[in-house]
């Protein structure tokens, strides 16, 4: 094999590993996408609408949660009305999700607690 062709081998199979690598390395090299989303049977509060830190709760119950953040948007995929507190202890004023819904209150004060209803 002369050195033309040597080469050209060397450079192809580089390639043909740097193609390689770029579609699979790349991937593993950052990680699946590690942000959870909010799946049904879930409430997701969000910090910002939509955005910001977000607190996810799988199949809420009637108990009382206080939130670890004020959140300002929620998406309540759950088959069970939420209702959502001004207060920490799920007292003050209330604003009710309705099951299977999304909703941002920027203009009312943010939501520091909830539950399932």
């Amino acid at each position: 094999m002369g050195p033309g062709i040597k080469s050209v081998l060397t450079i192809g199979v580089s390639a043909s590993v740097l193609s390689l690598t770029l579609l699979t390395g790349s991937a593993s090299a950052a990680g699946p996408d590690t942000r959870e989303i909010c799946v049904t049977g879930s409430a997701c509060f969000y910090e910002t609408p939509f955005e910001g830190r977000t607190s996810w709760h799988a199949d809420p119950g009637a108990d009382c949660v206080t939130l670890p953040f004020p959140a300002y948007g929620v998406f309540n995929l759950t088959d069970k009305r939420l209702d959502m507190y001004a207060n920490a202890d799920c007292t003050g004023d209330v604003l009710s999700e309705p099951a299977n819904d999304f909703h941002t209150w920027k203009s009312r004060a943010p939501r520091l607690s909830f539950r399932a209803v």
